[in-house]
């Protein structure tokens, strides 16, 4: 068996066991799966799931950037701020 052809199994197990509502340890003895190796394959399947931490950013001409803090603090940068200062910036938190 090829690896995207075990990935796929592997990933559909874990749909078939989410959709059953049985306990994972039901299921995958019903299903000849060792415990570890679905734990595995879940936590695979929920990373994959996962969206990035990044989104795309368009900055218009003119533009500054503004970075908003969880403190609520909001900081503006003029356009033309380097990268290195815009890092120096974030890493503040």
């Amino acid at each position: 068996m090829t690896r995207t052809e075990r990935r796929t199994e592997m990933l559909a197990h874990v749909a078939a066991w989410k959709a059953s509502g049985q306990p994972r340890k039901s299921y995958c003895s019903a299903h000849g799966l060792g415990l570890h190796t679905m734990a595995y394959w879940c936590s695979k399947a929920r990373r994959e799931q996962m969206p990035g931490g990044f989104v795309p950013l368009e900055v218009g001409a003119g533009e500054g950037l503004e970075l908003h803090y969880p403190n609520g603090v909001r900081l503006l940068l003029p356009t033309g701020t380097s990268m290195a200062q815009v890092a120096a910036y974030v890493r503040l938190y």
